[in-house]
This record gives structure tokens, sequence and C-alpha cells, in this order.
């Protein structure tokens, strides 16, 4: 399948369906952007539960908020702490945002917090992902199906994590340091 946008009859820029590899497809936007306007109006935790997380970042130029939503792949609920993955890689804005200075809030369901983030190792992301895949083979079948990558397999996952950013959120100390308590 094609990666590359392409005009449509008014002109514009369209993108192809799935094409995953250089950029994200329609239906890729769709599935993954769907949770930010569904959170923005204040429904994220009736429609996703803890599924997907909002993280506003500060743009690193710019200086302004952006929020950025993201599945969650793990969650410690004894600490507050939820890993997400940068499943379009190292140079995606919230991810280099992220390296330029810390997170202001994250959004996870009803709990809202100022946090603080750590990237994690290869090994830590390969640990999430294979525990991911075994907790919610739904949500592999959805990533396969919206991003045409195939992660059954150890041998994948672990090429899949390879150059894409996983991130841990956890309440910091301007939240107390303790488990959300703050709803919105």
């Amino acid at each position: 399948m094609a990666s590359t946008a392409r005009a449509d009859h008014r002109g514009e820029d369209r993108r192809p369906l799935l094409g995953f590899r250089t950029r994200p497809g329609r239906l890729a936007l769709w599935v993954f952007r769907l949770p930010l306007p569904l959170y923005r109006a204040g429904w994220g935790h009736l429609f996703l539960g803890r599924t997907f997380l909002v993280v506003t970042h500060v743009g690193r130029r710019t200086g302004r908020p952006h929020d950025t939503a993201a599945m969650v792949l793990a969650e410690d609920r004894t600490t507050g702490e939820a890993v997400i993955c940068s499943v379009w890689g190292p140079r995606t804005d919230w991810i280099r945002n992220l390296q330029a200075r810390p997170a202001l809030r994250v959004q996870i369901g009803r709990d809202s917090f100022v946090p603080q983030h750590r990237f994690l190792s290869q090994e830590e992301a390969f640990s999430v992902g294979r525990e991911f895949r075994r907790r919610h083979p739904f949500r592999v079948r959805l990533v396969r199906r919206a991003l045409g990558v195939d992660l059954r397999s150890d041998t994948a996952m672990e090429e899949f994590l390879r150059n894409r950013p996983c991130v841990a959120l956890r309440p910091g100390p301007a939240s107390g340091g303790t488990v959300p308590t703050e709803r919105r």
C-alpha cells in the first residue's frame, strides 16, 4: 500500500487508508485521534475508561501547550504510573517536546495529575509490550488492522519497539507524588 500522500479531486492532500511505514494512514489517524475530542468533551472516561490517556506537553519551540492522546500499554494502579508508546517513532513532536521539558498534565479516565516522566529502556519496553500482548489481544488486533503491524511474535514486538520510545508517566511531586485523586 502506498505510504505517500496523493491529491484528490479537490487538489487537497489525501492520506492513504492504512499506510503506516512513513506516515499514519487515515484509519490509523482516526482511531488514534478519537480519544482527544472525547476527553475534551468530558466523555473520555465514559467511552474509553483507562484505555487511552491524554498528555499535555509544551511545544519546544512555541512554548504553547499541546494535547496528545495515546493508548495505555500498562498501568500500575498502586503508583499511578502509565506507560505509552510513540507508534510513529522518536521524531514525533510530543516525544521531542517531552525530551525538552516535562509534561504539564496527564488525564487518564477521570484522574488528572501533574506527571513526572521517564523513557523506558529497550528491555523495559519489550517486557511491557509482551505483557500488553498477553493482557489485551483485542487491542493487538486493533493495532494490526489500523497500523498494519503484526505484533503476535516476540521478534515482531522487539523489532517494532526498537525505534519507538516508550514513556512512563506517574504523579510527580507537584501532585503530591501520590496516586491521582484530582477528578475532572
